[in-house]
C-alpha cells in the first residue's frame, strides 16, 4: 500500500510538470497573439479553466457542482476558502481572472507562472492600492469577464463558519448593474481524517505532498442564485452576501452531522 501510494505521487507529479509547460506555452501564444488587452483577458480566462481541469484530472479530484455554471457570465464570484484546492477545484468550474495576494507573486516559479493568467493582484498596503484593486475588478467585469474573490482574506478549517467579508472588492459592483455568484466550496473527508484545508502554520509541500497521494478527493461546489446590488454601500453589499453563504453553509454542516458526509 505505501508503495502504491508513492508511485501514485510520482505518477501525478511527473503528468504535472509535464502539464504546467504545456499549459504555459498556450498561454504564452495568447499574450503575444492574442489581440488586445481585454480580449487576452477573456481568452487566458478560458484557458484557466483549461489548465484547473487538468490538475483536478492529474490530482484525482472529482468536482460535484450543485447549481448552474452557465450563471458565471460576467459576474464577480465570491467563495468561501479553506486553502490552495479551492483555486484548482473553481479554476476548472468556471473560467476566471485570479485575484491573488501579491505575496503570491514572490513565490519561485509559481509567482511567475501565475502571473501568466493576467491576475488582479490584490495590494493592501496602502487605500490607493486598495482603490486600484477595486478599479480593476469593474473593469474586468465590465469587460464580461468572471473574477474570483475570497474575502475572508484568508483560508480557514472549513469548520467552524464563514469569516466576517473584507468589502473592498464589493465597491466594484456597488451602483452598477454586476452581479455576484456566491459559491461555497466544500470537501468530502479523506479516509485517514487528514485536513484537506491548507490553514495557519501548515507548509505547502509537505501538505500537496500528502494531498496527492490520495486515489480521490471529492470536493463540492454549491452554486447560489446570483446576487444584484440593491443600493447598498459595499460593507451592507458584503454584509448580505456574506449571510446568504453562511446560510448555505449552515445547511451543508447540519447534513454532515446527520450523514457524515459532505454535501
Amino acid at each position: 500500500m505505501i508503495m502504491l501510494v508513492f508511485l501514485r505521487k510520482i505518477l501525478r507529479l511527473t503528468v504535472t510538470w509535464l502539464w504546467l509547460p504545456l499549459m504555459g506555452i498556450i498561454t504564452i501564444y495568447y499574450h503575444i497573439f492574442g489581440g488586445g488587452y481585454w480580449k487576452k483577458v477573456l481568452i487566458i480566462s478560458h484557458c484557466a479553466r483549461k489548465w484547473g481541469k487538468g490538475i483536478t484530472n492529474i490530482m484525482g479530484i472529482e468536482i460535484k457542482v450543485h447549481g448552474d455554471v452557465e450563471q458565471a457570465d460576467g459576474v464577480l464570484i465570491v467563495s468561501n476558502h479553506c486553502g490552495y484546492l479551492d483555486i484548482l477545484v473553481e479554476a476548472a468550474t468556471f473560467p476566471i481572472r485570479f485575484a491573488p495576494k501579491n505575496d503570491i507573486r514572490k513565490w519561485p516559479f509559481l509567482g511567475w507562472y501565475l502571473g501568466l493568467s493576467m491576475p488582479i493582484w490584490v495590494k493592501r498596503e496602502s487605500k490607493q492600492q486598495s482603490v486600484n484593486v477595486m478599479e480593476a475588478c469593474r473593469d474586468t467585469l465590465l469587460h464580461g469577464i468572471n473574477t474570483l474573490i475570497y474575502p475572508e482574506g484568508t483560508s480557514t478549517d472549513g469548520e467552524h463558519g464563514i469569516l466576517p467579508f473584507k468589502s473592498t472588492a464589493f465597491e466594484a459592483v456597488c451602483r452598477q448593474d454586476i452581479p455576484i455568484l456566491p459559491v461555497v466550496i466544500a470537501y468530502h473527508p479523506v479516509p485517514d481524517g487528514f485536513k484537506l484545508c491548507w490553514i495557519g502554520n501548515d507548509r505547502l509541500l509537505p501538505h500537496f505532498w500528502r494531498v496527492i497521494g490520495y486515489r480521490k478527493i471529492v470536493a463540492e461546489i454549491h452554486i447560489l442564485p446570483k446576487v444584484y446590488p440593491q443600493g447598498e454601500n459595499r460593507k451592507e453589499l458584503a454584509v448580505r452576501v456574506h449571510d446568504l453563504m453562511e446560510e448555505k453553509y449552515n445547511q451543508i454542516k447540519s447534513k454532515i452531522t446527520k450523514q457524515g458526509e459532505l454535501v
